[in-house]
C-alpha cells in the first residue's frame, strides 16, 4: 500500500524509467573500464555517448556522475569526462586496506566452515585450474574470495573488498602479467584452503597475507609498464 506521504508526488514511472536507463549505461560503461575496452585517459563525451546509446543526455549525465562517485572517471568539465587511471599510491592505499580486511575475515571465517563448504572451496581450486581464458578466471576468482570470507557473516565488508578489488584489477586484464599471475594464484588458493581445513588461522593469514601481496605487486608492474609504453609513444 501506497505511504500517504507519497500520494502527492507524481512521476514515478518516468523516475525508475530514467534510473533504469542510467544504470545500465552506468553498467555497461563500468565493465568496459573494467575489462580494458576504454583505457586509461579515454574521454566520454557526453554527446557523443547519447549518439551512441541512442537516449539523452539525461540519463548518461546521471551515469557519468555515478561512475565519477565511484572513482572510475574524473569530470573537469561539465560536458567532458576521462576514465580515471590508479597512481602507484592508490593501489598501495587498496592493497593495504584490502589487506586489513580480507586478514580480519580469515580469521573470523575459519571456525565457521564445515565439510560442505570446504568441500566447495576445493572443487573451485580445481574448476580455476582448468579455466584458460583470463577474463573468465578472473571472475571465478572474484567468487572464491567471496566463498572464503562468506562464512565471517559479513557481507558488507565482502561487497567492500570487492568494490576495492575491482578498480585495479582492470590493469591484470590486458596484459602478461595477468596471465602469469593466474598460473602462481592457484596454488597459493590451494595452500590457503589447506590452512583453512585444518583451521590453521595463523597459517591461513600469512598465506593470505603473501597472495594478496603477490597480486598488488602484479599489478604495480602492469601499471609500470603501461606507463612506460605510453611515455615511449606519446599520443600525437
Amino acid at each position: 500500500m501506497q505511504h500517504p506521504a507519497f500520494k502527492a508526488l507524481s512521476g514515478g514511472n518516468s523516475v525508475r524509467e530514467r534510473h533504469s536507463v542510467a544504470d545500465r549505461i552506468t553498467d555497461f560503461l563500468r565493465d568496459a573500464i573494467r575489462n580494458g575496452t576504454l583505457t586509461d585517459g579515454t574521454e566520454l563525451n557526453q554527446v557523443a555517448l547519447s549518439a551512441h546509446f541512442g537516449v539523452s543526455r539525461v540519463p548518461v549525465r546521471e551515469a557519468l556522475r555515478a561512475l565519477e562517485t565511484e572513482g572510475w572517471i574524473t569530470a573537469p568539465t561539465h560536458y567532458r569526462a576521462f576514465v580515471q587511471g590508479l597512481s602507484e599510491d592508490s593501489v598501495k592505499q587498496i592493497f593495504e586496506a584490502r589487506m586489513a580486511l580480507e586478514l580480519h575475515l580469515i580469521e573470523k571465517a575459519i571456525p565457521n566452515f564445515d565439510a560442505v563448504r570446504l568441500a566447495d572451496m576445493r572443487k573451485r581450486c580445481t574448476v580455476m585450474g582448468r579455466i584458460r581464458d583470463h577474463d573468465e578466471w578472473l571472475v571465478a576468482n572474484r567468487g572464491f574470495h567471496r566463498a572464503l570470507l562468506e562464512p565471517a557473516g559479513a557481507p558488507m565488508i565482502i561487497d567492500m573488498i570487492e568494490q576495492l578489488s575491482s578498480q585495479p584489477e582492470r590493469y591484470l586484464r590486458t596484459r602478461r602479467a595477468g596471465r602469469d599471475r593466474q598460473e602462481t594464484a592457484g596454488a597459493e588458493h590451494k595452500a590457503i584452503v589447506a590452512a583453512v581445513a585444518d583451521r590453521d588461522v595463523i597459517r591461513a593469514r600469512k598465506l593470505l597475507s603473501t597472495h594478496i601481496d603477490h597480486t598488488r605487486t602484479a599489478i604495480l608492474s602492469a601499471i609500470e609498464q603501461l606507463r612506460s609504453s605510453e611515455n615511449q609513444n606519446p599520443a600525437s
